[in-house]
């Protein structure tokens, strides 16, 4: 005998409604952290934006800091399917043009949305020990990247050793400093420039 279907309300299934419910409020969550901010957001405002009840807000998030990591989280996702399909484009590139590559497809992900921009560089920066803790993780994520890039061009003699991971903690820092500054700047300078003048910076620390 086979098992009865699950039940279904205007076409969609309990599951579908409890994953379209969180994606609104992660939608929301993106629009207001993004905009307004983290610390001035109330989960009644998130709520009020994604059209969902408090009740089943604490269905789907424990907290609102869950609400934060969790859309911290997609941007990581975002940025990290961006930069391994440029590193994919260019594997038998010269390091150069694969580290140029990498930090065009991550600020791309970043700067096209200001309000990924704003989350990643502004409001995960010490908003709590957890959010903290996976601010510092995807930092460390990148560092290691670039250790695996430089890595293999030395195995390659295309550049020598050096010290990668110093290497990347200068460049995060730099990224951090200037996207920070272009998102407060009136008028905002083109996105391209920045991120070619970020690009240079990289493709030169780690080749010269």
């Amino acid at each position: 005998m086979s098992e009865p279907s699950a039940r279904r309300y205007s076409g969609r299934s309990v599951d579908e409604w409890k994953a379209a419910r969180r994606e609104r409020l992660l939608d929301a969550a993106l629009e207001l952290f993004g905009t307004e901010g983290y610390p001035a957001t109330s989960v009644e405002r998130l709520c009020a934006q994604a059209k969902v009840s408090t009740r089943h807000f604490y269905h789907e998030f424990q907290n609102k800091e869950a609400v934060l990591l969790a859309v911290h989280a997609q941007v990581i996702e975002l940025a990290v399917r961006s930069t391994g399909e440029a590193l994919r484009q260019t594997a038998d590139a010269h390091v150069g043009e694969r580290i140029g590559a990498a930090v065009e497809g991550y600020l791309r992900t970043i700067m096209t949305d200001l309000r990924r921009a704003r989350i990643s560089f502004v409001e995960v920066v010490g908003a709590s020990p957890a959010v903290e803790e996976q601010r510092i993780a995807f930092r460390e994520l990148i560092i290691s990247s670039v250790g695996r890039i430089g890595e293999a061009a030395v195995a390659r003699n295309e550049i020598a050793p050096k010290d990668f991971r110093f290497l990347g903690l200068c460049f995060i820092g730099a990224v951090n400093t200037v996207v920070y500054d272009w998102m407060l700047a009136d008028p905002r300078p083109p996105e391209k420039e920045v991120q070619t003048a970020l690009r240079n910076l990289a493709v030169s620390l780690m080749v010269n």
